[in-house]
């Protein structure tokens, strides 16, 4: 995935709220992709990686400059002992209902565990592939940031950080009218983005290239970007 720096996007908003401090510039921009990205889901991963037998709780990873916001969607795979793969969904579902006495098994569903982590049901009983679609969104702190939103909405992004700065009392550049202006822009663009997922990114979406797990030792998986 490409990523961009963040003080380069904040020319036209320095624009208009003069004398506003830089970092203050940078917290508003990164606040409102953070909250497109975890309002739509719009910026996936696939990862790929494997079950570990009897072992039911794994975990995503970590990365400098990004963070998961949920699963949206899994399939198992199958290679070993068998003619040709053998490929199905793993649907999410609520782990209150899960029967601890149902024996290991293959796994038809998962939970996403707050966070960047989920659980499996059945527990595996073996070894199996699986292909991870991942939502994510900045961190909070980022100064590096992920270009492919910016692609289609930076115009949006941009409303949404003004939108948050215009709304600030007591600013030499607050003006609640243009903030509620900006912010009927920038909720209009989530609403546009959930469309855009809802069509299964049929119209000017980006695709991101898999990047694969690293498994590690005790619990579940460790991830390197």
């Amino acid at each position: 995935m490409e990523f961009v720096d963040v003080f380069n996007q904040l020319e036209n908003v320095a624009q208009i709220v003069r004398r506003c401090p830089t970092n203050t510039l940078r917290r508003a921009y990164v606040r409102a992709l953070r909250e497109w990205c975890s309002e739509t889901l719009w910026l996936r991963e696939n990862l790929t990686g494997q079950t570990e037998a009897n072992v039911q709780a794994y975990a995503l990873g970590d990365d400098p400059y990004m963070e998961i916001v949920n699963i949206v969607a899994m399939q198992g795979v199958l290679t070993t002992g068998v003619p040709a793969p053998q490929y199905w969904p793993i649907g999410p579902s609520d782990s209150e209902g899960w029967d601890p006495n149902v024996p290991a098994s293959t796994p038809g569903t998962y939970q996403y565990l707050p966070q960047a982590q989920f659980a499996l049901f059945p527990i595996p009983n073996q070894v199996y592939g699986l292909t991870i679609t991942i939502a994510l969104q900045p961190k909070e702190g980022a100064q590096q940031i992920p270009a492919p939103p910016l692609v289609k909405w930076s115009n949006d992004i941009e409303a949404g950080a003004l939108a948050y700065l215009l709304s600030i009392p007591g600013q030499p550049w607050s003006n609640p009218q243009e903030a509620a202006r900006n912010n009927a822009v920038f909720r209009a663009a989530i609403a546009n983005g959930k469309a855009d997922v809802q069509r299964g990114f049929n119209v000017g979406s980006q695709r991101a290239r898999p990047r694969p797990f690293v498994q590690s030792r005790g619990f579940g998986w460790s991830l390197r970007w």
